[in-house]
């Protein structure tokens, strides 16, 4: 439905385990007028270093692997037409609970001819 937008780069050689709490900010202009039910999100893994370079992609563009994108469903859809914009924020946070699990916070932002819709939807990853 758009173009991807990257929320966050780590270095896996250098980062610590507090970067898994970020905020960012993300903005999808739209490809396609349709119906938007959620965001996808992926993670690519170059292992750069190594003789012969390789890229561990769990992108829905490349090669299926058994890692699969993680989907966040929108409580709310949203019928976009080609060239919208959606924005907003994704935060996310080691859950206090359980710390092999994170909570996230995606907030989202659309004009519409309609009107401006704001909502903010609350996510668990297990």
């Amino acid at each position: 439905m758009s173009e991807p937008c990257k929320i966050l780069d780590l270095d896996l050689t250098t980062c610590d385990k507090g970067d898994v709490n970020f905020t960012a900010q993300y903005q999808l202009r739209m490809k396609y007028t349709d119906r938007v039910h959620g965001l996808v999100a992926w993670f690519d893994t170059p292992f750069s270093n190594l003789t012969r370079p390789v890229m561990l992609s769990t992108s829905p563009y490349k090669k299926y692997t058994h890692w699969k994108q993680t989907v966040f469903y929108m409580e709310n859809d949203l019928d976009v037409r080609e060239g919208d914009v959606i924005s907003g924020s994704v935060a996310c946070r080691q859950s206090t609970n359980n710390f092999r699990e994170l909570d996230v916070k995606i907030s989202y932002h659309y004009d519409a001819p309609a009107g401006h819709t704001t909502f903010t939807n609350l996510y668990k990853i297990k």
